[in-house]
């Protein structure tokens, strides 16, 4: 099933460069705003398409990702750069006769996306390159080669069109915006490493976890279990996540969050900042560790093993975005130029997570004073910045 899902880090890592048809053209907060209005025209008249097939109308909804703010960046970042434009699509899930929601859910984007691949032959857009979308687009991701104006008259950009579903939609567009400036990637590879530690999936469609029968079972099985949601809650997901966990041991213990946890304040959608990731993720280990779910059905001993657990996960991931295959498309200076600062992300995000997830942090110093543990990260950001 996962072949069938656009999963975030795919979404962060194409960049454009599926073709190299798209790699001389510079995107900017203008170029974004000229594909938008063309999207549109493409979303109200496959609309008209649709209802003649009698199916419901596709939600073409905003860009995401760095795109989220090409509307103040016009003003405030005219000549800001990005790697394509990611445009949100929310789907309906239709009853296609599939065991489960999921089978339904990737019938559906596949039958959509084949009725656009030829509903975008037969109307022929100029601005559309139809024989290279079609080649580059796959049956669960359709990446749109357009033409757009440019200072310099006419380029060409890739449009990938996310998929998601109106059950979750607030929860993947709040998933994949990123710090603003900063590539997704950066922000998205945390979520994922501290899910993967966890056997839990953090990803568009909600913080999910497996079972066998009644037992948590590890998300990258695949046979006889089943998916269920935990939450796609924005303002709550940290204590949702704790809460499961305590409710899968099975304790009497009463349910009681850290001090850090309760007074988390949670990740702003308009502003996702890496910090407040860090320190939710900080205070859920804390709140396991004070309910003592380490060693039950977290295979860790303690909170420092789980965030040492997560710190290594992320630097994983991070190394693995600085030598994608992608890079071996280069052709221009300015694909040249991307490439190089996604390794300074990496490099710079990769010390970061040391000094955040420190694995020579003691908790036992301060597990009773949580203003303690703030006032250390603070002091190693600002060390940091």
């Amino acid at each position: 099933m996962a072949n069938y899902v656009k999963l975030f880090e795919q979404w962060l890592m194409e960049g454009g460069w599926a073709t190299t048809k798209t790699q001389s053209t510079l995107i900017k907060p203008k170029i974004i705003a000229d594909g938008v209005k063309k999207l549109q025209i493409i979303g109200k008249e496959f609309a008209d398409q649709c209802k003649g097939l009698e199916l419901p109308a596709l939600d073409f909804s905003k860009p995401i990702g760095s795109g989220t703010w090409y509307e103040e960046d016009i003003v405030s970042q005219p000549d800001k750069v990005y790697g394509d434009i990611d445009f949100m699509v929310s789907y309906p899930t239709l009853d296609l006769g599939g065991k489960d929601e999921r089978a339904n859910e990737i019938a559906t984007v596949k039958l959509y996306n084949n009725e656009m691949l030829s509903f975008l032959k037969s109307k022929s857009y100029a601005f559309i390159d139809y024989d290279e979308t079609a080649a580059v687009s796959e049956p669960s991701s359709l990446k749109l080669i357009m033409q757009v104006e440019t200072p310099e008259g006419e380029g060409w950009i890739q449009v990938d069109m996310v998929v998601t579903h109106s059950g979750y939609k607030e929860w993947a567009i709040f998933r994949m915006t990123p710090i603003r400036n900063v590539k997704g990637f950066v922000l998205g590879n945390l979520y994922s490493a501290f899910g993967e530690v966890l056997e839990l999936s953090i990803q568009p469609r909600g913080v999910r976890a497996k079972f066998a029968g009644t037992a948590m079972a590890s998300y990258s099985k695949r046979a006889g279990v089943e998916d269920k949601l935990i939450t796609a809650n924005i303002s709550t997901f940290m204590h949702d996540i704790a809460k499961f966990f305590w409710e899968q041991s099975g304790t009497d213990k009463p349910y009681a969050e850290s001090a850090s946890l309760s007074s988390w304040k949670g990740i702003d959608p308009a502003d996702p900042k890496f910090e407040d990731l860090c320190d939710g993720i900080v205070a859920v280990a804390q709140t396991l560790e004070q309910l003592g779910e380490f060693g039950t059905v977290i295979k860790y001993n303690s909170a420092k093993a789980l965030l040492d657990a997560v710190k290594a996960r992320y630097i994983e991931k991070m190394e693995t975005a600085a030598s994608s295959s992608k890079f071996d498309k280069i052709t221009t200076p300015a694909a040249q130029m991307a490439a190089d600062r996604v390794k300074t992300l990496v490099a710079d995000y990769t010390l970061k997570i040391k000094q955040l997830l420190n694995e020579n942090y003691s908790f036992n110093d301060v597990h009773g004073d949580d203003s303690l543990l703030a006032g250390t990260r603070h002091a190693v950001l600002r060390s940091s910045d």
